[in-house]
């Protein structure tokens, strides 16, 4: 493997590892960035089952179908993408606004209801009604926050916390 440099070996080990631990029956490599035997079988094995000459060599098709399994591997694998909808450190959600920040607290408080009893149901509008902020009100003071009513990032993370501690739960029935 004389075309391909120790941090490309190295990496071409990271892809062939990360394949085999998703499940691909291919032998479970120690990255090292030496081209031993034991890559050359993980290459000729991933060749095969990807219709490729199995000559063991990595050449630019091979080089290229690795990198793209272990893209689409490791995107099947993860989660989502996170969705960072809080505008700033500084901004604070108020009464009387209508936005799609409302709209997302109050689906949190919405999705809320089955892990705190006191919740009434909220039905998102975007529109921070008195309601939304009693709601709100409400979840600071069980979360032992200030009780202003008002989202702040602090109140913001604390009702990001809660719905992923809930709505992420095996036992969420939302």
């Amino acid at each position: 493997m004389a075309n391909l440099r120790k941090n490309n070996i190295y990496e071409l080990q990271l892809w062939l590892r990360r394949l085999a631990q998703l499940g691909m029956d291919i032998p479970l490599i120690i990255p090292d960035g030496i081209y031993g035997p034991k890559t050359a079988e993980a290459v000729r094995i991933f060749q095969k089952e990807y219709g490729l000459p199995v000559t063991g060599v990595v050449d630019f098709n091979t080089w290229q179908a690795v990198k793209e399994a272990y893209k689409e591997a490791e995107s099947a694998a993860s989660p989502g993408k996170p969705l960072c909808v809080f505008p700033s450190p500084d901004y604070v959600v108020s009464p009387s606004e209508q936005s799609d920040i409302v709209m997302c607290v109050q689906s949190i408080l919405a999705a809320l209801v089955v892990a705190y009893d006191e919740f009434e149901d909220i039905e998102p509008s975007g529109i921070y009604d008195e309601k939304t902020a009693d709601a709100v009100r409400l979840f600071q003071r069980i979360n032992r926050l200030d009780e202003t009513g008002l989202v702040d990032k602090k109140t913001w993370d604390g009702l990001v916390r809660s719905y992923n501690n809930y709505a992420h739960h095996p036992g969420y029935t939302g």
